[in-house]
């Protein structure tokens, strides 16, 4: 029977073919080790990728809900604090107002006018709060503002109570006007409707739909308007007259005091379901993360076995190589 042999060229090819394999079996192995991942998941699958693709789906949808939760949960955070604003500001100009009512001189209830005028402005300067590019109480009209200025909003209030001479007549033409479709909500509220819901999570929507129109809050203008009216020559040269607008302006203030916790503790519950959806989305991330991993991971024990195997496998090719590259004739003799 003949031997079959390989010619110089035929073997030198053959050892380059399996160096080039071996040096991409090591960094394929190398990556691995590295990165934790297999580089071939589809034969770990055996070419069956629905798992993973249907997995990689679910990961695409949480993120997309854990970018809403987070942007709710600023935009909700950052109404509840103008919310509290507004509710210290109406808490301690009713004080003041009580004070200055019971026995105020003249030039006191000129100067609860000023300050009630400055409060309203402030108020409403903060419900023209914008969280970013939004505004927080407009509504769906998020560009604008959620209320006209404090001197727009007294000058339409001083013509509704134009010919009023008591405080009673001032109170109940203030009422009215808030009250009236043509009045507020039509020349102070400058935003649309409320918000639509948010879907949260898979199935769950919450509704952040506090505006400046709520009762509450245009309850809580119209208190702070009527003492600011002091300000605006209602009443003039009727001392009991003011003194008794500055006492309802506080009763208002002080009536609408748990409207205005009510808001908060509505806006709160929304809080609370925006984090605690967050929470089941997080967690239900990472066990899908961990899902996946279960498929994709690399044996970190395996691999390195391998890894030393393909290295000791490519060092002896590169010796062969060197034993090969020095024969001779003459070796071959000897």
């Amino acid at each position: 029977m003949s031997a079959i042999s390989l010619g110089d060229m035929a073997r030198s090819f053959m050892l380059r073919r399996h160096t080039v394999d071996l040096k991409q079996n090591l960094q394929r192995l190398t990556n691995e080790a590295a990165m934790g991942r297999i580089s071939d998941t589809t034969a770990r699958v055996s070419g069956d990728l629905g798992p993973i693709s249907g997995i990689d789906v679910s990961l695409g949808r949480l993120k997309g809900y854990g970018i809403v939760t987070s942007e709710a949960g600023l935009f909700a955070g950052a109404m509840q604090t103008a919310l509290g604003t507004v509710d210290n500001l109406a808490g301690n100009l009713s004080n003041s107002l009580i004070s200055t009512s019971t026995g105020g001189t003249a030039a006191l209830i000129d100067a609860a006018g000023k300050d009630a005028e400055q409060t309203l402005q402030t108020a409403l300067s903060v419900l023209n709060t914008r969280f970013g590019d939004r505004s927080l109480f407009a509504g769906q009209a998020t560009t604008g503002a959620a209320s006209v200025d404090s001197d727009t909003l007294l000058s339409a209030l001083t013509a509704a109570v134009a010919g009023a001479f008591s405080a009673q007549d001032v109170e109940t033409a203030v009422s009215n006007w808030f009250a009236s479709p043509t009045g507020y909500d039509a020349v102070a509220y400058q935003g649309g409707d409320a918000l639509a819901g948010l879907t949260i999570a898979s199935g769950e929507e919450v509704r952040i739909d506090v505006t400046a129109k709520d009762p509450a809050l245009r309850d809580t203008i119209k208190g702070l308007a009527l003492a600011a009216l002091l300000n605006r020559g209602v009443l003039v040269g009727q001392s009991t007259g003011r003194q008794d607008l500055a006492r309802r302006a506080a009763l208002s203030l002080l009536e609408n005091k748990t409207d205005r916790t009510n808001v908060a503790a509505r806006l709160g519950l929304v809080e609370a379901r925006i984090d605690a959806a967050a929470i089941r989305n997080s967690n239900e991330t990472s066990a899908l993360q961990i899902a996946r991993n279960n498929i994709t991971e690399a044996d970190p024990y395996e691999t390195a076995i391998n890894l030393d195997e393909t290295q000791a496998q490519l060092e002896k090719i590169y010796a062969l190589t060197a034993r090969l590259s020095r024969l001779s004739l003459l070796d071959y003799l000897r």
